[in-house]
């Protein structure tokens, strides 16, 4: 899903780029329970869950008023979910914990282990191995170097942002792909 008109997160990302205090005070409230969930059920705190929310909000919120969320593929309240799950999963890390999660769709399912021999870093690495240079090189560009889809297709030579969007589509349907794969021999 783009959050282009007509979709159902573009009236408020439209409403916190204004500047709208009452829509982002909702959107606030909207989500803090699930992050309140997601770092409780994963050896935090009260003070921990609102530090991470309140970090990736103001994240979240520079990044809708710099017009970079206009093209979100995803819900907001998904990418906030992401963002402020990821933020957590670096902290355990800072203090010597390891979070995992599996493949589906479900983040909040994500289990701490303090255990570097997990079998989805094990997945992850095969995958990373299986799904080609240029893959690797367009997902690290537009996942860790935050880079455009137009930055991205000039530079990895693509014809214009939309080869490239579809190639990132093919590379994250096949990384999804060979990341089941390599789970379901691991349990088999």
């Amino acid at each position: 899903m783009i959050t282009e008109i007509g979709s159902p997160d573009f009236p408020l990302i439209q409403a916190i780029k204004s500047g709208n205090e009452k829509a982002l005070g909702l959107f606030y409230k909207d989500n803090y329970g699930k992050i309140l969930h997601l770092v409780l059920k994963n050896s935090g705190s009260d003070d921990d869950a609102r530090d991470v929310y309140q970090d990736c909000m103001t994240e979240v919120v520079l990044q809708i008023r710099r017009g970079r969320l206009d093209q979100l593929g995803s819900r907001l309240s998904t990418y906030l979910y992401s963002v402020c799950y990821y933020k957590w999963i670096d902290r355990l890390r800072q203090k010597g914990k390891m979070m995992q999660a599996g493949y589906g769709d479900d983040l909040e399912t994500a289990v701490i282990e303090e255990d570097d021999s997990s079998p989805y870093l094990q997945a992850l690495e095969k995958v990373l191995g299986q799904i080609g240079e240029k893959c690797m090189m367009l997902l690290k560009a537009f996942y860790y170097e935050k880079l455009t889809m137009t930055q991205i297709a000039s530079k990895l030579g693509f014809a214009d942002e939309n080869s490239a969007k579809s190639q990132k589509n093919k590379c994250m349907d096949k990384a999804r792909f060979l990341g089941k794969n390599v789970l379901k021999q691991h349990y088999s």
